[in-house]
């Protein structure tokens, strides 16, 4: 397998993969949509009882519009910047699993109504940069004389066992493909200008007596044209796909970048795969 990046942003990758199969491909897509590990809240702590306010002196309701459980799931969704060389899981961590600063990032929040709670609200305990990535995105409207005072913990964890784990988002992969245009014999001006027409996008275009298609090299365009082809009883359009060369492109939430995640996803299969021939190999 041949490798190299079409396009590489902090949160986005599209990456050009040849002389491979569609198996071996997919393996990857799979690979990163749930077995790529990132921080998450996983537990929430709630105050609950009366709140003082020690600056006014008025006590608050730890009550808000929302259940508990809603308001802890909208912080587990909350992406959380994480560093995979300094954080492990509790089950392999050297605290076997008590919780430190190896294995757990902790979160306060504290705030007051009448006013919004923002995700800019949730504060980390100690190193700042740890903050959550989108600090605009509202979490529960606190009515007067309503408060919310939480504690929070984000483990390590992976999709397979719930999507606020899940880093690469929207990904998918597609074959190489070629758009030949010539007209065949039997065909007509009238066919070709019907493909134009009917072309999504409008990818084909007739202009100066002549078909000519306007997708560029973007594979993604020339699949759009698969079932135009059906259009020309001709075959004056074909659309060629290489099976062995494809594109795939997903996108993060910013919790690891494009790049460290397909490179854990690389690294993590290959290392499965071995374990998969020792495991074969030892076989009687």
């Amino acid at each position: 397998m041949e490798l190299g990046a079409v396009e590489l942003r902090q949160r986005k990758l599209r990456a050009d993969l040849s002389a491979t199969t569609a198996s071996q491909v997919n393996a990857i897509r799979r690979t990163l949509l749930s077995d790529v590990p990132k921080l998450a809240i996983e537990d929430v702590e709630f105050h609950l009882g009366p709140i003082r306010d020690e600056a006014s002196g008025k006590d608050y309701d730890s009550s808000t519009s929302m259940f508990d459980e809603a308001i802890a799931l909208r912080l587990g969704l909350l992406p959380v910047p994480t560093d995979l060389g300094q954080y492990r899981r509790k089950s392999e961590c050297t605290c076997k699993g008590e919780g430190c600063v190896h294995c757990q990032v902790m979160y306060s929040i504290d705030k007051k109504g009448p006013c919004t709670v923002y995700a800019r609200d949730l504060l980390p305990l100690g190193d700042p940069t740890l903050a959550t990535l989108e600090p605009e995105v509202p979490i529960v409207r606190l009515g007067a004389r309503q408060a919310l005072l939480a504690y929070a913990t984000a483990v390590l964890g992976t999709a397979r066992e719930h999507a606020k784990w899940q880093v690469a988002q929207a990904v998918g992969f597609y074959p190489k493909a070629e758009v030949k245009i010539s007209k065949r014999p039997g065909c007509t001006e009238s066919c070709l200008k019907r493909l134009a027409e009917t072309s999504p996008s409008g990818l084909l275009e007739w202009s100066g007596g002549k078909l000519t298609y306007t997708g560029g090299d973007d594979p993604e365009k020339a699949l759009l044209l698969v079932g135009s082809q059906r259009l020309c009883e001709h075959g004056s359009l074909e659309v060629k796909l290489d099976e062995t060369h494809f594109q795939i492109r997903f996108e993060t939430d910013g919790s690891l970048s494009a790049r460290e995640a397909f490179r854990y996803a690389l690294k993590d299969l290959k290392r499965r795969f071995e374990e998969l021939r020792e495991a074969v190999q030892a076989l009687p």
